[in-house]
């Protein structure tokens, strides 16, 4: 027996890939992923836009520039939306004034003790109230770290965790890891006695998944000043010769 041909078959055919081509164009575009500027602009071009959503941890020693770039984290949240800082009692609020944080939009919950401040940490994130939350992490195990990380990123937030040296969160649970290495400072007027402290000079590492280049980016964070003439102190220790130099150049 012959088989019999279907006479719409190619109609039938041309329909389906009709109807696959229009499914493709409704089906929406997968949404960009969430950057939060720091108003550095060179560390914000090397990431695309800013910090990503998720765990970020900013690791070195103290005044080593990893407070600017949580500060200004905040700052720029603040602007539309709800900012936290746990306050381990280093806290100086006139700093972050003068970072461009709006006090009226920050929660600042004190807590020194390690276990509180887990709590109240797992607490903010699962709030969903904030969109940056600042913490000094402490050496906490890897189910914790774990657990903060997937609060993160499920709740969209940036927490900034910064690492005293020694310290590192579980490999892969950072969305960024951010090395900070204070450079210089910056003074305004001559010679150290009488002279303005206006900010410093810091290094920026990426230590995973974190810029296309290895490279470490030289960042300014200075303070609002009057116009005053300005010149960089070296931190490391200089030489009898290199100090004299140093003073003839001024």
């Amino acid at each position: 027996m012959l088989p019999v041909s279907d006479p719409f078959a190619n109609r039938r055919a041309a329909f389906h890939s009709l109807k696959e081509r229009l499914a493709a164009l409704q089906r929406p575009a997968p949404p960009q992923e969430r950057r939060l500027p720091c108003e550095l602009s060179a560390l914000d071009l090397a990431l695309g836009g800013g910090l990503p959503a998720g765990l970020v941890t900013l690791e070195g020693p103290a005044s080593s520039g990893r407070g600017a770039i949580a500060f200004r984290a905040l700052a720029v949240a603040s602007r539309s939306a709800f900012v936290a800082l746990l306050d381990d009692g280093s806290c100086y609020p006139p700093a972050l004034v003068e970072a461009g944080v709006l006090l009226e939009r920050l929660l600042i919950v004190p807590v020194r003790d390690g276990r509180l401040l887990a709590r109240a940490l797992d607490t903010l994130l699962r709030a969903r109230l904030c969109r940056v939350v600042v913490v000094r992490a402490r050496g906490w195990s890897a189910a914790i770290w774990g657990r903060f990380s997937r609060l993160a990123r499920e709740t969209g937030s940036t927490l900034v965790a910064l690492l005293d040296e020694g310290l590192h969160a579980p490999a892969g649970l950072p969305a960024l890891r951010l090395r900070c290495r204070s450079e210089r400072f910056v003074l305004c007027g001559r010679g150290s006695v009488g002279g303005a402290f206006l900010g410093y000079i810091f290094s920026v590492e990426p230590l995973a998944r974190a810029l296309p280049s290895r490279a470490p980016l030289s960042l300014r964070a200075l303070r609002a000043s009057e116009d005053l003439p300005l010149h960089e102190r070296a931190t490391r220790s200089l030489s009898a010769s290199q100090r004299t130099a140093q003073r003839r150049a001024v």
